[in-house]
């Protein structure tokens, strides 16, 4: 994908969803690894949604349209993810529901119009005439648009924007690794989406351990290579160690990037692999790959 595109690119791949109520920011800090007090209208959150065991139902961006919060979530997940939120919003003045009217895409390069770019200097999102703008600073400035209006017909495709968030290195949570990744095994501490001192929150004691008594051993890593076939989703790489192959990691998306069989694919590793290590695809002998 150029850089300089001015089109407009889709985000069918992910779903809004908002949390209304006098009780949503209250609700949402014992649900979520951030620190809600940090929400506002000018402040956008990273955050996951873990259960009892630290382990995530999704990754989150929240941000904040006039008293209600909204979020971005995968669409594979949006359904589960909904329904475990909800758990306990009977015990509080909630609602939890996708979002109808309201549709989102994005921008990058020379799409992102000037006055944009102005009013985002000091903040990563602003609403204006109903419509919101969320920026996210890597690999390179770009815009998620909320907004009521319908959506162009001439959008670039989805994947155009999942291309950017594996070079991002933002995780991508889909059905297969729902339930089976803490939050610091993605790096989500890196992109200040867990708060580790404003109390309780499902899954707490787990993330916290994770980061102060060591017990998470993972990072998220991005590889970059070819192959004549893309990897399953949730299975396993090999890679060569004294001249054998090893099975490890857990892939969470993969994608061809042209017609050669340029791919990259996100997964889930030890650390302390050797930056020099090749990977392939299991099973695939042909297939080759190495750190981004």
């Amino acid at each position: 994908m150029s850089r300089l595109t001015s089109k407009p690119i889709s985000l069918a791949d992910w779903l809004l969803v908002k949390v209304s109520g006098n009780d949503n920011r209250q609700y949402l800090q014992g649900q979520v690894t951030n620190n809600m007090n940090h929400l506002s209208e000018q402040s956008a959150l990273f955050a996951a949604h873990c259960d009892a065991k630290g382990k995530m139902w999704s990754n989150l961006l929240l941000f904040q349209r006039g008293q209600d919060i909204y979020y971005i979530v995968r669409k594979s997940v949006a359904e589960k993810q909904i329904a475990e939120l909800k758990k306990y919003a009977i015990f509080s003045k909630v609602a939890i529901e996708l979002v109808t009217d309201l549709n989102i895409f994005g921008l990058v390069g020379a799409a992102i119009p000037s006055e944009i770019t102005t009013q985002l200097v000091d903040n990563n999102c602003f609403t204006d005439k109903n419509t919101t703008y969320i920026k996210l600073p890597l690999p390179e400035p770009r815009i998620i648009v909320v907004t009521p209006l319908p959506l162009s017909d001439d959008l670039l495709p989805c994947s155009d924007w999942l291309k950017l968030d594996l070079e991002a290195g933002y995780a991508i949570i889909d059905t297969e690794n729902m339930e089976s990744l803490l939050p610091q095994a993605c790096n989500l501490q890196y992109f200040d989406a867990i708060s580790f001192d404003k109390g309780c929150y499902c899954g707490q004691e787990m993330v916290a351990r994770a980061q102060f008594r060591g017990a998470n051993k993972r990072g998220l890593y991005l590889l970059s290579g070819n192959s004549e076939v893309l990897p399953i989703i949730g299975d396993s790489l090999e890679y060569q160690i004294d001249g054998n192959w090893r099975e490890s990691g857990q892939i969470l998306a993969a994608l061809k990037l042209n017609d050669n069989n340029d791919i990259y694919v996100q997964v889930v590793l030890n650390n302390g692999i050797d930056e020099q290590t090749i990977f392939r695809i299991k099973g695939q002998t042909t297939s080759k790959l190495s750190f981004h």
